[in-house]
């Protein structure tokens, strides 16, 4: 396992949050097309630098929905951004039960100011009918979470830039890290959790970026 949250330690990263219960894959595997992801990467988006907008990356990103955005699009709120997968078996959703346990912790105004950006790993099989149907299944029916893909470079630069570790494996999964990425509405990095022992911090650092203690 990529150094980061394991699985044992996301069990406790979950726990910490009281909770119940990344970047990309070599080119061959996960290199979305032009055409697959056409609103996503010109045909010469391997030549193209993606413009950075605070410490991330500003993405180009394809929603659950359908419809197209950017990182940068999502400012004027507090933002903890990650990546995952749609077919991970155990780290993704213990990541996400994380996230909503941070959540749970907030008052109603500091949950208004505070959105939710996970990226896929796997812009190939992650398209946007797989990300709602995972949506489904995890009950994600919230405007302030954004799922989404991105091209395969972007995914790459995104995962660099956040710091989140990441290999591709034989059997199709991506054995990855669960950082969590902290970001205020102009995209400045604040805060990062990659670890059961940085819960605490995370979280003081959620409340103080949305406003209160």
């Amino acid at each position: 396992m990529a150094k980061g949250l394991t699985v044992r330690s996301l069990q406790a990263f979950a726990g910490a949050f009281v909770v119940a219960g990344f970047a990309a894959l070599a080119a061959d595997e996960i290199g979305a097309s032009s055409a697959v992801l056409a609103h996503i990467a010109s045909p010469a988006a391997s030549t193209q630098v993606t413009p950075v907008v605070g410490d991330l990356p500003d993405v180009a990103i394809e929603a659950a929905d359908g419809t197209y955005t950017t990182f940068a699009a999502t400012d004027g709120h507090v933002r903890i951004a990650t990546m995952f997968y749609s077919h991970c078996p155990g780290v993704c959703p213990m990541t996400i039960d994380a996230l909503r346990g941070i959540d749970r912790q907030l008052t109603p105004e500091q949950q208004a100011r505070l959105s939710f950006v996970l990226l896929t790993l796997d812009p190939t099989r992650d398209s946007p009918p797989a990300l709602r149907a995972l949506a489904r299944e995890r009950g994600i029916d919230s405007s302030r979470w954004l799922l989404g893909r991105t091209s395969a470079g972007d995914a790459r630069a995104f995962a660099s830039a956040a710091h989140l570790q990441y290999r591709p494996l034989a059997d199709g999964s991506i054995d990855h890290s669960a950082t969590l990425v902290l970001v205020n509405a102009r995209g400045r990095l604040l805060a990062r959790a990659s670890d059961a022992e940085d819960t605490a911090e995370f979280v003081a650092a959620v409340r103080r970026a949305v406003g209160g203690q």
